[in-house]
């Protein structure tokens, strides 16, 4: 990504700390890691990528989506929509899924979206440990709603950083935190079945795999 794409991520996160979460992008390494039991599936298969900030996991997305495949992008950022719109969905390996209507910018929260259990893989970047606990519960109920039986979540945490935040934390906001990694440590618990550590990030990441169905 260019220096003015990591600028305006930066940007995106010093005004709306509680909404981006993150001070750079997921790198290219990060974004292989949360796409490869999508890129391992037999297609054709149905996508949701939520919370896609300035597109580093799209851009990965776009290499590897097969002919039939169909691609749902969720973001509610304005800044963030703008850049995907202009300079991701752009890109030649979109041109033809954009313009057949397999590839769809969706700007709303994934809580609004229709849960019809209607994809295989839903890839989240959503920055969960910044979130209260009741929305991080509505945003795993929704996530759950939106994938088919057997279907696949796959997300990513910052290693280390919700120990770290219980530390350094008084008050309310250290009990919001551990409210928040108690309900993310229990669907770990039940429903994680794989993870990869990504050094290659910063910071350092897991993708975690969930599947919540049999």
């Amino acid at each position: 990504m260019s220096l003015a794409q990591h600028w305006r991520f930066l940007e995106g996160y010093l005004r709306k700390p509680q909404v981006v979460g993150a001070v750079a992008p997921s790198s290219k390494a990060l974004a292989q890691a949360l796409c490869e039991p999508y890129h391992r599936y037999p297609r054709p298969a149905a996508v949701l990528e939520v919370g896609a900030g300035t597109g580093a996991i799209t851009r990965h997305l776009g290499t590897i989506l097969g002919e039939a495949d169909t691609l749902d992008i969720c973001e509610i950022e304005p800044t963030f929509t703008d850049v995907l719109r202009r300079e991701v969905l752009t890109r030649a390996d979109f041109a033809s899924p954009v313009a057949s209507g397999r590839v769809r910018l969706l700007e709303a929260p994934v809580q609004d979206l229709s849960h019809e259990n209607r994809y295989d893989f839903i890839i989240s970047c959503l920055p969960l440990n910044v979130f209260e606990l009741n929305d991080v519960q509505d945003v795993f109920s929704a996530l759950r709603s939106c994938l088919k039986p057997g279907g696949i979540l796959s997300y990513f945490e910052y290693m280390g950083a919700r120990r770290t935040s219980r530390y350094l934390a008084v008050g309310r906001r250290r009990s919001r935190i551990r409210s928040v990694s108690s309900f993310l440590s229990q669907n770990i618990r039940e429903h994680q079945f794989d993870r990869r550590v990504v050094l290659r990030n910063l910071p350092p990441a897991c993708a975690r795999y969930l599947r919540f169905e049999p």
